[in-house]
């Protein structure tokens, strides 16, 4: 499932501001018949009010939904082309009749022919009509509501532990002892008595295993007097948060609910220690939350650390802290991990039959562990060379979607969290080939032709939008700088997936 197919909303939200103009544009001229756009508009308000509960649903896999929403997205394609052809034909008859006459005989004759159906097919509009009602009846039987967006399917699929559950880790003994290194040194110099250390990177590509990995480092038990682990996800509740951190702290259970009287209990039991809290999976990109959840931290003893991994440069910018990128896994231990899971080996050198078809398999998974351990699950079953191949002809997240396993859902989830102006410009860089890399500034002038920047109704400069639009991607790890040209990026090829 291509990540365009789940773009609708957005598109959508495109096409109704296109309408909403070109209505306006015309109905300022006494005489013009602006009926047919105006129910138009008002179809679109209802439907596009149930558009991105509708994409919710699609994600989590009702093929009935989904089918519902490829007519939609057909319907508003054919709408954005007939919009267009009107304008096109209505600003030719007015210049036409412009360079011809006067004012007052360009507005008569003008009249005659601005009525959507003199100017476009009747059949169209009609087909157009027929399509809208039948939009609208499947809407009621599939009893679509008011876009309700529940992310908490997404984020509930993971709940990792501070238990270390991978048998294998491979390729990350460097970043294991740098990110070491931040969380065992003592602070000199500084007022602070805690520090933050970010691990930023994509999903997938092993963040948590590695915090994991150090949490329970033999260095690390010794070094710290306290520890805690929370699974942060999506939903950043501090009174939920503190809650954790206390009964993991204090080894007890507190059913409190006053978020101050459990803050005050924390920071008695952190009061003088130096202590680790990992917070796994954070997207609260508000500072107020940050804030508001550090407050018994302090009392800890100089040495203290918070340990947080993310997806998003933005959620580590609010601990102005220094973000610890971690990058995708080398082409070797993407094989190194693969071989284990499929074969229960180092390597495929003692596996011939498999290894050229292992290593092509390995290439797809583009340095993400998470897809190569899945993708090793699945051909763990597989004893058939044929089957493999097979494995490496299907697209990715068409076969782990098959699989029901966690790659996908993780990856939708870094998507169902883009704000919808996002979502329009990362679907359209879906249109270049896998692997093709392009300038900022070229991206951005495409998205400018394509009309995906409203800021011009915000009086905002439409280069700086697109930048900031740009960065944010990138930030958010959507995008990614190229490892030859620093000047171009790319999609990441699961995404493109």
């Amino acid at each position: 499932m291509a990540i365009g197919e789940i773009v609708l909303g957005s598109f959508f939200q495109n096409l109704f501001d296109k309408l909403s103009s070109l209505a306006s544009d015309y109905v300022q001229w006494e005489g013009i018949d602006t009926t047919i756009l105006d129910d138009w508009k008002r179809i679109l308000v209802t439907i596009n009010a149930v558009v991105d509960g509708a994409e919710e649903k699609q994600l989590s896999g009702n093929c009935l939904v989904k089918l519902w929403l490829d007519d939609v997205r057909d319907l508003a394609f054919d709408i954005e082309d007939l919009l267009d052809e009107f304008n096109i034909k209505a600003t030719q008859v007015k210049l036409e009749v412009e360079s011809r006459t006067s004012r007052g005989q360009w507005k008569r004759n003008f009249f005659s022919f601005t009525r959507p159906g003199s100017l476009v097919s009747d059949t169209k509009v009609q087909d157009i009509n027929g399509r809208f009602e039948a939009i609208v009846k499947r809407r009621d039987y599939l009893i679509l509501r008011d876009n309700v967006v529940d992310r908490s399917n997404y984020g509930n699929k993971r709940d990792p532990t501070s238990s270390l559950p991978e048998p294998r880790f491979v390729g990350r003994e460097k970043e294991e002892m740098e990110i070491l290194q931040l969380l065992i040194r003592e602070v000199k110099n500084s007022d602070a008595t805690l520090s933050i250390v970010p691990i930023v990177g994509m999903g997938g590509v092993g963040k948590t295993a590695l915090a994991q990995r150090l949490y329970n480092d033999a260095k690390v038990n010794s070094f710290f007097e306290k520890k805690a682990w929370v699974c942060v996800s999506d939903v950043f509740d501090v009174l939920d948060i503190t809650k954790t951190i206390l009964q993991s702290i204090t080894r007890s259970s507190d059913d409190d609910k006053d978020l101050n009287k459990l803050q005050v209990k924390l920071k008695d039991n952190l009061a003088g220690k130096k202590f680790l809290v990992v917070l796994d999976d954070i997207w609260n990109e508000k500072y107020e939350k940050w804030t508001a959840l550090l407050k018994p931290f302090e009392a800890g003893a100089s040495g203290s650390k918070i340990n947080i991994t993310t997806r998003n440069l933005n959620v580590a910018s609010i601990t102005r802290a220094s973000p610890y990128h971690l990058r995708e896994l080398s082409f070797d231990n993407c094989i190194s991990l693969l071989a284990f899971h499929a074969l229960g080996a180092t390597n495929f050198e003692s596996h011939p039959a498999f290894k050229i078809l292992g290593k092509k398999i390995a290439e797809r998974c583009k340095g993400l562990p998470l897809a190569a351990k899945m993708l090793g699950c699945v051909l763990r079953t597989k004893s058939d060379p044929n089957e493999w191949e097979d494995t490496l002809n299907n697209k990715i997240w068409d076969l782990l979607m098959a699989e029901n396993d966690e790659v996908l859902p993780i990856l939708k989830l870094s998507y169902v969290h883009l704000p919808s102006y996002l979502k329009r410009c990362f679907a359209y860089c879906a249109v270049f080939p896998k692997d093709y890399e392009i300038e900022r500034d070229e991206l951005i002038l495409l998205w400018i032709a394509e009309g995906l920047l409203d800021g011009q109704k915000e009086n905002e400069n439409i280069l700086k939008l697109g930048q900031k639009h740009f960065d944010e991607l990138v930030s958010k790890s959507f995008l990614q700088q190229s490892s030859i040209d620093a000047s171009k990026f790319s999609m990441h090829d699961l995404l493109n997936d």
